[in-house]
């Protein structure tokens, strides 16, 4: 057995767990105080819940890869010869940037696809709509929310994968 391929694997996994449920968790917690205490809604309402799901799929979509930047950057740092910092806090500075990133594109995507179809249907009021129970209503968002998390996701982690400290190479025209 490899042991470093298994530490790096078992990283990756504590990684996933930890960072997937940290940001699952605050996203709930998000739309519990923002949507379901301010507008009153119950919990039983299946339109509420389609919402909710579709904004916790487009969550936990978006950072699905997350992982691979933050392990790439690590595997870099670590292998460089005159690498003289501390592996521990530059993880720690990599994933606190990239969770940043994450969360602020999340933030800015969901708002962008409830403010998308808010605007294209100015004669409905979304949130009442949801409030009572209309799954069709929800549906069509949650829909948008989840379409617009899959058209940014590549683009994203293209982002990410700039602020990866790759090695300088000679280039050569």
């Amino acid at each position: 057995m490899n042991q470093e391929l298994f530490y790096i694997a078992l990283t990756e996994l504590l990684l996933s767990i930890i960072v997937g449920i940290f940001l699952l968790y605050f996203t709930f917690r998000i739309i519990e105080r923002v949507f379901i205490k301010k507008h009153k809604i119950q919990y039983d309402n299946i339109a509420v819940s389609i919402f909710c799901s579709s904004i916790l799929f487009s969550v936990a979509y978006l950072i699905s890869g997350i992982k691979s930047p933050i392990l790439n950057s690590l595997k870099i740092l670590q292998n460089q010869v005159d690498y003289s910092g501390n592996i521990i806090i530059d993880g720690f500075k990599y994933t606190g940037l990239f969770l940043l990133i994450m969360i602020v594109t999340i933030v800015i995507v969901n708002l962008i696809s409830i403010y998308l179809f808010t605007f294209m249907t100015r004669s409905v009021n979304e949130f009442k709509e949801i409030k009572n129970n209309n799954i069709a209503v929800s549906i069509i968002v949650g829909v948008i929310i989840i379409s617009i998390s899959i058209m940014i996701k590549d683009s994203l982690y293209f982002l990410m994968e700039t602020l990866v400290p790759y090695p300088e190479v000679l280039n050569i025209y």
